[in-house]
């Protein structure tokens, strides 16, 4: 039998190799993709690919930056995901401090039916918000999509956000209440900044959620002047079949952003949804 040190090390050296297959499994294919981006075409359909590029060219880069359309679309996908990740962040702290501190009639069922929404699949969604934005007439409009993806992502950043409040000792905000302070003052200058992690990682998570999205937009979304740079990217794609190298290259600038803003924010992520999922 094995020794107790000899298990461990064991143990120790099939989580490291599970480890670099998963980094290898997540980290290859977007490396193929950054590779592909500098490559010509008589490379990307070589019969002997490789993953260093020969000849190095920028033309698939320059080619999307100067298409005034794909220029469009990314404008269009950073308006609508700060703008969507700022009014949920704004709404999110006012329900989850609801959530967490109020007792009211209701409030179970309304808490788990707002979850309810992010369970069901997004294919059955399409037609009631097509059908209700029409009545809005807010199809094809910027700010359709984002009223849509605010109720695509709502229901996890306010539960997420909740369980972080819940985990706050209540006897500070009722010291302050003592204190004289109105329940506005305590939320803003008590809550929000003990909350701030939570609120980093939520603001993360409901920006990429809204910077990667596809299909709503691929319906909602009907011309350049509204399409985000996801959908865009599918143009890329024709009876002719696809052009591998600035469809790389525009993906690979489509990924910067997300990729530095997670970069950045990182530890913030790991603490405020490790300790928002302290209770729920």
């Amino acid at each position: 039998m094995m020794s107790p040190v000899a298990k461990k090390i064991v143990l120790k050296i099939i989580t490291y190799l599970l480890a670099i297959l998963i980094v290898i499994f997540a980290l290859v294919p977007f490396l193929w993709a950054v590779s592909t981006s500098f490559k010509t075409n008589i490379d990307i359909y070589s019969l002997k690919p490789s993953f260093i590029p020969k000849p190095f060219i920028l033309s698939n880069y320059t080619m999307v930056l100067e298409n005034p359309k794909m220029v469009t679309y990314f404008r269009n996908t950073v308006i609508i995901a700060i703008c969507s990740t700022i009014i949920s962040l704004f709404v999110a702290v006012f329900a989850a401090y609801g959530f967490s501190r109020y007792k009211f009639p209701g409030r179970s069922p309304l808490l788990y039916s707002i979850l309810f929404t992010r369970v069901l699949p997004r294919v059955a969604l399409l037609v009631p918000f097509y059908v209700t934005l029409s009545n809005l007439q807010l199809v094809n409009k910027i700010s359709g999509l984002v009223l849509v993806y605010l109720i695509v992502g709502m229901p996890i950043t306010v539960w997420l956000l909740k369980g972080y409040i819940d985990a706050l000792p209540a006897e500070v905000e009722e010291a302050a209440l003592v204190d004289g302070c109105r329940p506005l003052q305590i939320l803003f200058r008590i809550v929000v900044p003990m909350v701030a992690p939570a609120i980093a990682a939520i603001g993360m998570y409901s920006f990429i959620l809204a910077w990667n999205e596809f299909l709503f937009p691929l319906l909602l979304a009907k011309d350049s002047t509204t399409r985000p740079i996801s959908v865009g990217l599918a143009f890329y794609i024709d009876e002719d079949g696809i052009d591998w190298g600035p469809m790389m290259a525009a993906s690979v600038l489509m990924s910067l952003p997300a990729i530095i803003l997670f970069s950045f924010a990182q530890k913030y992520i790991v603490k405020g949804l490790s300790e928002g999922a302290v209770k729920g």
